[in-house]
């Protein structure tokens, strides 16, 4: 009877053991993919693997620390612009994925009606970028999530600045909870292009700013993950070949492409022109 325990004691374990692998090689929350990079920001350390950019005369205070119960970067802009990316490549056949939790804290300041069409006060309490690979610096297009104060969630524009990014609001409004979202990125790319992905993602980025307000914006980032979605890699139709990308070589110009989407303008004030 001893030896019958042990032995369903075992593979009682080995059963678990099994279910704890299977989950960590989940995607976003409840959907099952393969996780390539997890930031939970529960060390400096993780922080520092993020590259910073800076957009305006100051930058915004990217702090890790604790939130609402959660693990965190703690991002503090004060008439400030500054990006934190990471530059991680993934396949456009694979259907790749972001995911995080966000929290906005203090909207910057506003004397007009906030916009996502006009230059003059484009500052947002929390954005989400997602940059794809070219050939070619001008041809460089991204997807902007924004957490806005009062346009509607689910609006989609244009960048002011170029056509190549393409905006989307997911959060809209004050909230004391964290809110989590996961997006496709081949379905938004189709979304917001009109047209299929067949660009690789090259680097995340997500960014505070307060600097065309001249006031101050604070928002909260954790939990990000980027990585593919279970849904089989792509295969070409019969016959034909997919074309054989260049090697990447990492020479994407990723700080000047950051400070075009973001905000190019910076030596003089923006206007609503």
């Amino acid at each position: 009877m001893i030896g019958f325990l042990a032995v369903a004691v075992v593979i009682a374990g080995v059963f678990i053991a099994a279910l704890l692998f299977l989950r960590g090689k989940r995607g976003p929350e409840g959907v099952s993919g393969q996780v390539i990079k997890h930031f939970s920001f529960s060390s400096t350390e993780q922080l520092d693997a993020w590259d910073e950019k800076l957009l305006a005369h100051n930058n915004t205070a990217y702090n890790v620390t604790e939130h609402a119960g959660r693990q965190c970067v703690k991002a503090e802009g004060v008439d400030s612009a500054s990006a934190l990316y990471y530059r991680q490549r993934l396949s456009w056949k694979k259907h790749p994925f972001v995911s995080w939790d966000w929290k906005a804290g203090q909207f910057p300041e506003r004397k007009k009606k906030e916009s996502l069409k006009k230059k003059g006060e484009f500052d947002f309490v929390a954005q989400v970028y997602v940059l794809f690979y070219s050939r070619f610096f001008l041809s460089t297009k991204a997807i902007q999530y924004v957490w806005t104060e009062v346009i509607p969630a689910g609006t989609v524009s244009p960048s002011p600045y170029t056509n190549n990014v393409r905006l989307i609001v997911l959060q809209s409004g004050p909230s004391e909870e964290w809110k989590h979202e996961e997006r496709d990125i081949e379905e938004d790319y189709s979304r917001l292009f009109g047209e299929s992905l067949k660009k690789d993602v090259v680097a995340v980025s997500f960014m505070t700013d307060s600097d065309s307000t001249e006031t101050k914006a604070v928002a909260y980032y954790t939990n990000i993950k980027i990585g593919y979605l279970d849904k089989g890699e792509k295969k070409p139709a019969p016959g034909k070949e997919l074309k054989k990308e260049k090697p990447w070589y990492l020479k994407i110009p990723v700080k000047e492409f950051l400070r075009k989407i973001f905000k190019p303008e910076r030596k003089e004030k923006p206007s609503d022109t």
